[in-house]
């Protein structure tokens, strides 16, 4: 089960599906982050906007409500990541701002970031890539963080975590007062010609927001990848002790195969990671989501970085899809003429480039000359990924590829070059 609905201090609100047809300014479909962070831009720049938005299950439903909570300046291309940077730290202190007024108990605290480097290959990689990060020797990395086999690592102050799930419903409240109106359990059926259908309604809009991430359908521009999650039971302090991230640092190893954790406000530790394998055609399965295998190797990985939690349950586990363009560049595009606006590709690093997309569109959308709207990811169209079977055959190879260049690092004590390569043909 998901630990971030497991953990909600109250029942989520359940709200009622579209039933009538409603004339708006703005239609979103979608009611996760980018979805409610549009509804909030739009409305913090001109409160009198009509604006509807709906849902095809509940608020958060998606990634935005499985993730593993960090909210960080990382950038998922290297195209452009030196101006959008800038504004994902900013980001960080505003969605920080929004937290300490209306979602206290999403639990938001920017402790910074440590990447570790547990082989003599995987620190070589970060110290020639130390960029705007600091570099911390074993003797210092241990100070903070009681990784076994720790090395050295990387640390940034530009990355906070959150409780994702009461974040997003705090975000779905707030959107509401402001003006907004929900829709939950009401799937888009047809978008066309500045309407949105439904099973029983409709919504008549000047603007359509699409934000549905990695459930868009019927197109090759982006397909799911899935992250899967695991959870401890609360830890006792006197383990923390030993562990340390007194200061809320989120982590993750400087393995190629991405990994990632926190600890949470309840004294968890909530750890995710990729491997699982792409489904046929971009399918999506639940199933998918509780991979035994994943989550088994997750745990496994979780116990050998931390041998004391050799007896501590892992209580929960989860997953969800993340959405990849097939140059790993995020998009937020406006078509003026036909009020079609829509954004994602974050590649996992969804939390504050959703926030920072939707603010994008917003200005956009009101015709607003700003920097943002400037941006390398603004208007642009990634390439389309391969037809199948290659996409599947080359998404799932890259997967294992990935896993065997890891291998070959711990081995070698050397920067992968098998990972080298792959990157010239992901273009990442």
């Amino acid at each position: 089960m998901n630990l971030w609905d497991a953990t909600l201090n109250s029942k989520p609100v359940e709200r009622a599906s579209l039933r009538a047809t409603e004339e708006v300014d703005v239609a979103i479909i979608g009611a996760g982050f980018t979805g409610l962070w549009s509804a909030f831009h739009l409305l913090s720049n001109k409160p009198d906007l009509k604006i509807a938005i709906i849902e095809k299950e509940r608020v958060g439903f998606g990634a935005s409500g499985r993730n593993g909570g960090w909210v960080s300046a990382l950038y998922p291309s290297e195209m452009g990541a030196d101006l959008v940077t800038p504004h994902l730290v900013q980001s960080i202190a505003e969605i920080g701002v929004f937290a300490s007024k209306y979602a206290p108990d999403a639990n938001f605290q920017k402790g910074g970031s440590l990447t570790i480097a547990r082989n003599r290959g995987q620190l070589k990689r970060l110290k020639n890539n130390i960029g705007s990060a600091t570099f911390l020797n074993q003797s210092e990395t241990l100070s903070k963080f009681q990784l076994n086999g720790a090395l050295g690592s990387l640390f940034t102050p530009d990355c906070a975590t959150i409780h994702p799930g009461r974040f997003v419903r705090a975000l779905a409240d707030h959107v509401e007062q402001l003006g907004a109106r929900i829709y939950e359990k009401s799937p888009a059926l047809r978008n066309t010609d500045h309407k949105v259908s439904t099973p029983s309604g409709a919504l008549i809009a000047t603007t359509v927001i699409s934000a549905t991430e990695a459930f868009a359908k019927g197109s090759r521009e982006r397909i799911p990848l899935y992250s899967l999650m695991v959870a401890t039971e609360p830890i006792a302090e006197k383990l923390w002790d030993q562990i340390g991230l007194s200061n809320g640092e989120s982590f993750a190893e400087a393995s190629h195969l991405v990994t990632y954790g926190q600890r949470t406000g309840d004294n968890r530790l909530a750890v995710g990671g990729r491997g699982a394998p792409y489904l046929f055609g971009s399918l999506m399965r639940s199933a998918a989501e509780n991979n035994s295998r994943i989550h088994d190797q997750i745990i496994a990985m979780v116990r050998t970085w931390f041998p004391p939690l050799a007896n501590t349950h892992f209580t929960h586990r989860w997953g969800g899809a993340v959405s990849v363009t097939r140059d790993w560049q995020p998009f937020a595009n406006f078509n003026q003429v036909t009020g079609e606006a829509k954004a994602g590709g974050y590649v996992g690093d969804g939390v504050t480039l959703s926030y920072l997309a939707a603010k994008t569109l917003a200005d956009l959308i009101l015709e607003k000359d700003s920097e943002l709207t400037k941006l390398p990811f603004v208007n642009h169209t990634p390439p389309l990924w391969e037809p199948e079977p290659l996409r599947w055959l080359g998404v799932n190879s890259v997967v294992k590829l990935t896993d065997f260049a890891d291998r070959e690092e711990a081995a070698t004590n050397q920067p992968s070059l098998l990972a080298k390569a792959l990157s010239r043909v992901t273009g990442n």
